[in-house]
């Protein structure tokens, strides 16, 4: 079957927003059978239990749509201003961090294999890991390491990491 590209009303936030071709095949593919009735940020949204910040609708394609969201891009993919505040606002973390080596797996590495998240065991939080550390060691997500953590303004990240 043949899918081309159209406009949906957002049930949310009123705007338009595109459902692309692939996202048509990709949806057939499930055996998904309702088109999607929110845009995609009110969808990320609705699932993370997060409200939007004031915004243009950052998939508003007709510029109708009420202010809800985050922006990315506008249809002609020109970059809108960001509506967070900067990085330097942020409060750095304050949570502990052990100063010797703890034991950690796996949760999640970024497809393109720059960096990783691994929770530590016994605290249960997550820690950044830089693919500087893991690059050629072959891990996968649920693999044990023992991590050297240290904290930075973005939150816990490993300064060495050890596969187990």
């Amino acid at each position: 079957m043949s899918y081309i590209d159209k406009e949906i009303a957002c049930r949310e936030c009123g705007g338009r927003f595109v459902f692309t071709a692939g996202e048509q095949e990709f949806y057939a593919d499930k055996g998904f059978t309702n088109e999607p009735t929110r845009c995609p940020a009110q969808r990320r949204a609705r699932k993370n239990g997060h409200p939007l910040p004031p915004g243009p609708c950052p998939h508003d394609v007709s510029g109708a749509g009420s202010t809800s969201g985050a922006s990315t891009a506008s249809r002609d993919g020109a970059a809108r201003a960001r509506t967070s505040p900067p990085r330097s606002a942020h409060n750095p973390y304050t949570g502990r961090v052990p100063n010797t080596p703890v034991p950690a797996r796996v949760l999640r590495i970024d497809p393109a294999g720059r960096f990783l998240f691994a929770r530590v065991e016994p605290d249960g939080f997550d820690v950044y890991v830089h693919h500087s550390l893991f690059r050629d060691a072959g891990l996968r997500e649920g693999d044990q390491v023992r991590l050297l953590v240290e904290a930075s303004d973005r939150g816990p990240r490993a300064r060495s990491l050890w596969v187990e």
